[in-house]
C-alpha cells in the first residue's frame, strides 16, 4: 500500500489542505505516473454528501469521480486513477 496525494478543497470557502488515501500499489504507481506528467488529485466533499475527486491539467480537471462520501470512496479512486491512466496511455 501506498499514498496518494491529494489537494483537498474544504467548506465553505475552499482552503486547501493537503490529504492522502493509502492504495495497493498497482494503484499508487499508476497515481505517481499521472502526477509525474504533469496533472495533480484534488477532492471535495459536496453539500449533497458526496466526494468528488479530480484529477487536474493546465486547463482545469481533465476527469472526474463522483460517489456517496463513506466506505465506497478507495474503489472510486481507484477507479478514477484506472481510467485515467488508460485514457493517457500511463502505465505503472
Amino acid at each position: 500500500m501506498s499514498d496518494i496525494p491529494f489537494t483537498q478543497y474544504l467548506r465553505p470557502n475552499g482552503r486547501a489542505v493537503e490529504v492522502s488515501i493509502d492504495r495497493p500499489e498497482e494503484i499508487s504507481s499508476l497515481a505517481r505516473r499521472i502526477i509525474e506528467s504533469g496533472f495533480q488529485f484534488e477532492c471535495e466533499e459536496l453539500t449533497t454528501g458526496h466526494a468528488s475527486f479530480t484529477i487536474a491539467g493546465p486547463d482545469g480537471d481533465e476527469d472526474i469521480e463522483l460517489v456517496m462520501n463513506g466506505p465506497g470512496v478507495p474503489a472510486a479512486v481507484d477507479e478514477l486513477v484506472k481510467r485515467f491512466a488508460a485514457k493517457i496511455g500511463v502505465t505503472a
